[in-house]
């Protein structure tokens, strides 16, 4: 027999459902409370155990409820390897937004689900470069390469979107990372939840066709 008060315990202070198989990909409890400090280590390494342990158990479908601002690199990356490492199908829904870091860790779901009030945004991301000289180009080197793996994991998603197939004739991943990058120029890139499908950075709308509720996707 289930026990709910257990169960709901379990939610709020690790963030996961076993029985159901969801995980909540948000700022826990154990993170530094400053507002939404969006993905950091904490959350990366909860993020790792809770979808660790739902596919050692059995590869049934796991649905993540992401909502999140975007944050740190590394972390990010942590957890889009955890998730396209898994034997386990992957859905994320997201709420609120995903933007930046947390646009690039929707990509890694076999379904990428917008709730119909989320956004989406993605751009080149800042930097924080210092230190001497050398250091300095050190770092603005690997940081160009974080840029490509960004734009390659953009491309790869969205090639199947409606506008590239569309607008862009034989889209490669090389023009649509010409575009991306044309794009990202202009500043950060908004879209609502409908032009992020149109797009390719998302697979569908909560609530429209194929995906009226959480038992249908």
């Amino acid at each position: 027999m289930t026990n709910y008060n257990d169960l709901v315990k379990d939610i709020h202070d690790y963030s996961v459902d076993i029985i159901n198989r969801h995980i909540f990909l948000n700022n826990y409890p154990s993170a530094i409370d400053d507002g939404n400090p969006g993905v950091e280590h904490k959350m990366a390494n909860t993020f790792i155990k809770n979808i660790r342990i739902l596919d050692s158990i059995n590869n049934d479908q796991i649905i993540i409820h992401m909502h999140s601002i975007g944050g740190n690199w590394n972390d990010g990356m942590a957890i889009f390897d955890a998730i396209t490492n898994c034997k386990s199908r992957i859905c994320i829904i997201v709420y609120g937004q995903a933007e930046s870091m947390s646009s690039i860790i929707l990509q890694a779901a076999d379904c990428r689900i917008m709730m119909p009030n989320a956004y989406f945004m993605c751009h080149f991301g800042s930097s924080g470069l210092s230190g001497n000289y050398l250091d300095v180009q050190q770092i603005a080197a690997f940081e160009k390469r974080i840029v490509d793996r960004m734009l390659n994991i953009y491309a790869e998603s969205c090639a199947g979107g409606k506008f590239f197939t569309e607008q862009i004739p034989k889209p490669s991943p090389g023009k649509i990372k010409a575009f991306l990058k044309r794009k990202f120029k202009d500043g950060d890139w908004y879209l609502d939840a409908e032009e992020c499908v149109y797009y390719g950075f998302a697979d569908g709308v909560f609530g429209s066709k194929n995906f009226k509720n959480i038992a249908s996707i």
